[in-house]
């Protein structure tokens, strides 16, 4: 399925419109949380595989909260 649409100004960013019938297809909602990367100067928009994401959130906070300890054990 292929789609051409705009981008729109959004703030100082850009953004695309996504149809319902799109998300749908992709197996997105409203609240998904997507991975957006680039590779080959194509934009990959994909869902997060939701796991990964809760572990690497768990991780970044534990960064986060200990970012000083961290800091003194690799001295």
């Amino acid at each position: 399925m292929a789609l051409v649409k705009k981008l729109s100004k959004i703030g100082n960013s850009y953004g695309v419109i996504l149809p319902s019938d799109i998300l749908e297809v992709a197996g997105l909602s409203k609240d998904s949380e997507v991975e957006i990367s680039v590779k080959a100067r194509q934009i990959i928009i994909k869902p997060t595989r939701l796991k990964d994401h809760k572990v690497l959130k768990t991780f970044m906070k534990v960064v986060e909260d200990y970012q000083e300890t961290f800091q003194k054990l690799a001295k």
